[in-house]
């Protein structure tokens, strides 16, 4: 039941990982509704709708969607986001040009992120929205050049994140990777072996379900001549750090042969995120 005082909810989004073929990834929203417990979804239109390029939002960097807005106090049960449906409103560009980006069921089914969430009384919630473009961007067969955004998002409560960082501080950067960037895993929980991405457009069986990343991201050089890495809006927790050096395709399960597996190199310890804290691991 909600409660009788208002409460204030701000929403950001923010994008994880690179998408390293694309040099624009551009999303736009129509709409954004929550559901609180037990009652009637809210809905807020966006007119004009609000686009943004995800790929100017990673390390940390957001855009504010639903800004300072007063809202019942109580518990919810989900957000979701309504895609515009303007054909060629949302798209991706790389070295080939622009491609329209599709989603399955249609911009009117909404991107839905199940994760509760608690509104404050006379208080505030400070929300982010991340979505994982390496995992949600797919390349299907006939619809080439075009794309499919199938999304695999995350909802974080700011207060409760902290970041977790470092850099390849023992190899120059030709050891690594023969001198690519290497791109950085992270999952959940202690001692975690790692498992690739596997995140079909229709079936397919993952011979790993339980272990998928919490995020990924790719490192890059930093001002010391060191590949370094962020992952920031990470909630507080024990964690599993990983990278690899080999391509990750998502509508692949790289353990099912014919396919090759994936080699990872696993950080030697367990990591603990805590709130407004920054932890690290160098490789």
């Amino acid at each position: 039941m909600l409660a009788s005082c208002d409460s204030t909810l701000k929403v950001s989004i923010t994008d994880a990982p690179p998408l390293t073929s694309a040099t624009k990834v551009w999303l736009q929203f129509s709409a954004m509704e929550i559901k609180p417990l037990g009652g009637k979804a809210q809905r807020f239109e966006f007119s004009p709708p609000r686009g943004f390029d995800l790929l100017t939002l990673q390390h940390g960097n957001t855009a504010t969607l639903l800004d300072d807005t007063t809202v019942s106090a109580g518990s919810y049960e989900w957000i979701q986001l309504t895609m515009d449906s303007t054909a060629g409103s949302s798209y991706v560009v790389d070295a080939t040009g622009q491609h329209a980006l599709s989603i399955p069921g249609g911009a009117e089914s909404g991107l839905k992120l199940t994760r509760g969430f608690v509104m404050p009384a006379d208080g505030r919630a400070d929300l982010t929205i991340d979505f994982m473009l390496h995992q949600s961007i797919i390349a299907t067969p006939g619809q080439s050049p075009d794309l499919v955004l199938k999304p695999v998002l995350r909802l974080v409560d700011n207060l409760e994140a902290g970041i977790l960082a470092g850099a390849f501080t023992s190899k120059p950067l030709a050891a690594i990777c023969n001198g690519t960037a290497p791109v950085m895993y992270l999952y959940s929980g202690a001692n975690i072996v790692p498992d690739d991405i596997f995140n079909p457009l229709k079936g397919g069986t993952d011979t790993n379900p339980a272990v998928d990343p919490l995020v990924t991201t790719t490192s890059a050089p930093n001002s010391s001549g060191q590949y370094s890495y962020r992952f920031a809006f990470i909630p507080s927790g024990t964690y599993t750090v990983s990278y690899t050096c080999d391509a990750d395709d998502p509508t692949v399960d790289e353990n099912a042969p014919p396919a090759v597996p994936i080699g990872f190199v696993t950080y030697s310890q367990p990591v603990t995120v805590a709130p407004g804290q920054t932890a690290t691991a160098n490789f």
